[in-house]
């Protein structure tokens, strides 16, 4: 299969008036621009076929999708299609759900990252994750982001320094921080706490990020902030986010893939493509319904 090739939709055929045959020729000319524009990107990450199981329940359905390379993706969809759930496929989480199960593949640089030589605490090092709430360990701030280069195996005082000041550089959050290195993590206000918390997932130097919701419990002010840093990391970061809200997708990402749930309660692939596209000009009308608010 070619991961670099996005996605095929199929639309349901229905008789046009003439009008609306030439509006559908445009949107199809459109859209196979749209197409060529995902497809000539590097792919960083694909699902391939990618069903997730919870026992005897399919959680996702079939989900074929890339993630190209220093991009924001944005996960849109109702609550319960399955968006954090597809997010933590990426990495690997669902291995920590009991009885949780796959189909399919995940493509991290070429190589299925559930293939059995394949270890999963290395994954998470080069897939990390942002909570939707912040969620700093009980230390201090310089253990927080001292924390994973430790576990790698890095002790030496001088160089987790430099790792901790250039992750919270990376963060924007140095300045606020500097001179409350030895302060817990847990007494910052809730921005610098989900700053630090990004901060702690750069230190071990992933090549995507993942973010559920990283700004839902947190002020506008905050927000943009967050919005502000994601915007800067993804010229060094390939990143996926997931969000509920439309103005912040619509914002922040490059691409948007839609999901939804069929009849089985599974989530599906409705469509993706470039976020303007996807905001402005839809395929799909279910796709146009959850954008302008008509649900979810």
């Amino acid at each position: 299969m070619n991961l670099s090739k996005p996605q095929t939709l199929t639309l349901t055929p229905r008789i046009a008036n003439a009008h609306e045959k030439q509006m559908q020729t445009t949107i199809m000319v459109s859209e196979k621009e749209e197409q060529k524009e995902l497809a000539s990107l590097p792919v960083k990450m694909a699902a391939v076929d990618l069903s997730v199981y919870y026992g005897k329940f399919r959680a996702l359905n079939k989900i074929s999708l890339n993630i190209p390379e220093n991009k924001i993706t944005a996960l849109i969809g109702p609550s319960g299609c399955g968006k954090s759930t597809l997010l933590r496929a990426f990495n690997r989480m669902n291995d920590l759900v009991t009885n949780s199960w796959i189909e399919g593949k995940v493509i991290l640089n070429g190589k299925n990252i559930y293939d059995e030589d394949v270890d999963e605490v290395d994954i998470r090092q080069r897939v990390g994750m942002v909570f939707q709430r912040p969620n700093p360990f009980p230390m201090s701030v310089f253990d927080n982001v001292a924390y994973g280069p430790r576990l790698y195996g890095i002790h030496n005082k001088k160089i987790l320094e430099e790792i901790v000041e250039c992750s919270l550089k990376q963060a924007a959050v140095w300045d606020d921080l500097k001179d409350k290195l030895n302060q817990s993590g847990l007494a910052l206000s809730g921005g610098q706490q989900q700053r630090l918390c990004i901060a702690r997932t750069l230190a071990v130097e992933p090549a995507v990020i993942l973010m559920d919701e990283p700004a839902s419990a947190l002020d506008p002010i905050a927000t943009l902030k967050i919005e502000e840093l994601m915007e800067n990391l993804k010229s060094d970061y390939t990143i996926v986010i997931v969000t509920h809200n439309m103005q912040q997708a619509a914002r922040v990402s490059d691409f948007t893939a839609f999901l939804m749930i069929d009849k089985y309660r599974s989530g599906t692939l409705v469509e993706m493509g470039p976020t303007d596209q996807i905001f402005t000009n839809p395929i799909h009308q279910q796709t146009e319904d959850y954008v302008t608010g008509r649900f979810g």
